[in-house]
């Protein structure tokens, strides 16, 4: 499956939605470690829609349980987010996910338009995600996320910037498997549920390093 090589510009919309998550259940790769306090992780779940002109248009949904820490053979320690699930409804955004950035892309049916949202993975799960802003400012930030590939740890950074707004967020999830790592049970923490309308990002090309 072709796609094309990153950088990839990116424009579109997305929404976000923090979680206390028990941190026993998230099970990052071997030289990993999970960031917690108390014993409880911060998670993020997302859902973001690719629009024209970005390289590639599709809609996705990704859960993050955790940041975590990796200490390379060099002696550094790389932090970031850990993607557990990713799921995305475009054959070539999986196939350069997997081969690129080592990120678990698998395929979906999204159903909806504006304020709810509905995902079928192929994996059997469900999420409907309803959501209503509060008003919007400027922002901009940065996501990094490491993955492992064999002996290497695959660094993706993604540069946004759009007009970011607080929501009021409802999720409903129904059939999660094991894969991912701790979103059933999760509690959503209401106060920290985000809406990012005309973005534009830029999806770094990788970065390795040896573990």
């Amino acid at each position: 499956m072709s796609y094309p090589e990153p950088p990839w510009q990116t424009h579109g919309r997305a929404r976000f939605l923090a979680y206390s998550v028990d941190a026993s259940r998230v099970r990052p790769p071997p030289g990993f470690e999970v960031e917690a306090r108390l014993g409880r992780s911060l998670g993020i779940l997302g859902y973001v829609e690719y629009e024209p002109p970005s390289p590639l248009s599709y809609r996705e949904v990704l859960w993050m349980p955790a940041r975590v820490r990796a200490r390379l053979r060099d002696g550094s320690v790389a932090r970031g987010w850990y993607v557990a699930k990713m799921l995305v409804d475009d054959a070539s955004s999986l196939a350069a996910g997997r081969a690129e950035w080592a990120l678990p892309k698998q395929l979906a049916r999204f159903e909806g338009e504006g304020a709810t949202v509905t995902m079928r993975g192929e994996d059997g799960s469900r999420i409907e995600w309803t959501s209503r802003t509060l008003g919007a400012l400027p922002g901009r930030g940065s996501v990094v996320t490491l993955q492992r590939r064999g002996d290497e740890l695959v660094r993706f950074r993604g540069d946004f910037s759009g007009r970011a707004a607080p929501a009021r967020a409802r999720v409903r999830a129904s059939g999660l498997d094991g894969t991912w790592q701790g979103l059933d049970g999760a509690r959503p923490l209401p106060f920290l549920a985000l809406e990012l309308s005309r973005f534009r990002a830029v999806m770094q090309p990788p970065r390795s390093a040896s573990i």
